[in-house]
């Protein structure tokens, strides 16, 4: 099945939301191309537990919108999105309980399916409730993956972020997940040279770097960061999917920031990255 692409016909007019359509768009978009990876679990698994958050959040948008606008059929759509939300679920369950449960062809027909008659049925329907609301778009804007925006918030449009995985499907995965919040500054290297070449000629704000990049070890770019002068203090997250191999303690230990296994959560990464740009970094 052919990959989705985004056009003007998709658009409800309110900017947020469109964001939030494009980011579903871009997620099963890496789920059909995760079907096969060699890592395919942790890439995968990442999309649907990713797909999961982002549905419900967009959601959460959608109630709060309708709820301000007064929309008269609120709770038809809510009791849709009970509905797919349950199924987007039933898929990530059933994956993770067992890995031959959900064939592919049938989880990116319904995707399909489900994002279409989404967008260019149902919320055609409240778009004239909503254009030109200020109120509901403030506080659809309020909601955010993270948790409540306040005058701390991270801005993520000013996030600089080097991804460092030889995995070009998981890195993918990565920036859409990074792109639904707003970064638009994300680099990616596929070895642990061009991550340093980056690191030297560019500014960045974090890096996130998968343990194993090829044959190489992620925590061999973790200690070289740390005895460069001008890089020594830069957040550095570590991810892996090895878990017989990878400990977090050791990762932490050679200079990492933070660890995460794979498949990651969307909401736990951007948590984590909110953290680390703050600085409230675990003792």
């Amino acid at each position: 099945m052919a990959t989705i692409t985004w056009n003007p016909m998709m658009s409800v007019g309110v900017p947020i939301l469109d964001a939030d359509h494009r980011t579903l768009v871009g997620l099963i978009n890496d789920l059909h191309h995760s079907v096969g990876d060699d890592e395919e679990y942790a890439t995968l698994g990442s999309v649907l537990k990713a797909l999961q958050e982002y549905a419900d959040h967009h959601f959460a948008r959608e109630e709060r919108v309708m709820e301000i606008c007064r929309y008269p059929s609120m709770e038809v759509h809510r009791r849709m999105h009970q509905r797919l939300s349950k199924q987007v679920s039933d898929l990530k369950n059933g994956y993770d309980s067992d890995r031959t449960a959900v064939r592919a062809k049938d989880c990116l027909d319904f995707l399909h399916k489900w994002l279409i008659e989404h967008i260019c049925s149902t919320d055609m329907d409240y778009r004239s409730w909503v254009i030109g609301h200020g109120e509901a778009l403030s506080a659809a804007e309020a909601l955010s993956m993270t948790g409540p925006k306040t005058n701390a918030s991270l801005d993520w449009r000013q996030l600089r972020v080097l991804v460092v995985d030889d995995n070009q499907n998981f890195a993918q995965v990565l920036r859409t997940i990074l792109e639904g919040v707003g970064v638009t500054t994300i680099g990616v290297a596929m070895d642990l040279d061009a991550a340093k070449t980056r690191l030297q000629a560019s500014v960045i704000d974090v890096v996130v770097t998968d343990w194993h990049v090829g044959t190489e070890n992620g925590l061999d770019l973790v200690a070289w960061i740390r005895r460069q002068p001008a890089l020594a203090q830069l957040p550095v997250l570590v991810l892996s999917g090895h878990e017989r191999v990878a400990n977090g303690d050791v990762a932490l230990a050679a200079g990492a920031d933070e660890f995460m296994e794979k498949p990651i959560s969307a909401r736990g990464l951007l948590i984590c990255l909110s953290r680390l740009m703050r600085k409230d970094k675990p003792a």
